[in-house]
């Protein structure tokens, strides 16, 4: 990717922390149609991430309850709550509906950005069949606290990245060098393990260490190289 192209990056600001929210919460509620007792919703909790698209991709047994339920009705819900220690009703959250599909084995690049999410998750998908699944949004309930609850339109949450597979490893790569300064809680390091950045978009960075996940949002939108450096070293000099 040359340096000096300009890639267009813009968000609407107004629902900024529930996007950071659904691109960096990695942890999420899916509520599947009930096989077991018809007519009842089913809730699990999943691991995910997003794809270049703002869609969720989760990597599902044949054997959970919720791909059973997913297999005959495709029909879901996603759920994401933001971190708290108070009153969850206080915290912002993040729901959609959504339909669910398997993701083609032949769309390599999407399997690939999971595993660089979740790599010892590669064992569970090459010998006990696991499958990767996308889920496509139809609309948001947002909800930031008492009397903010609202339906949204799923264009006002899902951000598409302009960044193709080559672009963001590209980035990846200039990012990594500064891993450490940009961690979002130089005491919360949960392992040893070097700090991995295995996300780049216009508007952050995902970080892993060891099994641990985490969003660092990016103050302006980046749009090439020279940009994420600055926008680093803002970070790293804060």
């Amino acid at each position: 990717m040359p340096e000096s192209t300009p890639i267009a990056a813009s968000r609407d600001e107004r629902f900024d922390d529930a996007c950071q929210l659904w691109a960096g919460r990695f942890q999420a509620v899916i509520a599947t149609h009930s096989l077991a007792d018809p007519g009842y919703p089913f809730a699990s909790a999943v691991p995910y991430c997003l794809d270049a698209c703002g869609n969720p991709l989760l990597l599902l047994s044949h054997l959970a309850q919720h791909t059973k339920n997913l297999s005959a009705d495709a029909r879901c819900g996603l759920s994401v709550v933001q971190a708290t220690e108070g009153d969850v009703q206080q915290s912002l959250r993040l729901g959609c509906t959504a339909d669910c599909q398997e993701v083609n084995p032949a769309d390599a690049a999407s399997h690939r950005r999971w595993f660089r999410y979740y790599p010892s998750s590669r064992r569970y998908f090459e010998q006990l069949n696991f499958r990767l699944y996308r889920l496509i949004p139809r609309r948001f309930h947002v909800n930031g606290g008492f009397g903010t609850a609202r339906w949204l339109d799923s264009t006002r949450i899902l951000r598409v990245s302009p960044f193709d597979e080559a672009q963001e490893l590209a980035l990846i790569q200039t990012a990594q060098g500064v891993s450490d300064a940009v961690w979002p809680d130089p005491a919360d390091r949960p392992t040893a393990d070097p700090i991995r950045i295995v996300g780049v978009d216009p508007w952050g960075l995902d970080l892993a260490r060891g099994d641990a996940l985490r969003r660092v949002p990016l103050p302006e939108p980046i749009t090439d190289l020279d940009h994420l450096r600055l926008a680093l070293l803002a970070r790293t000099v804060g």
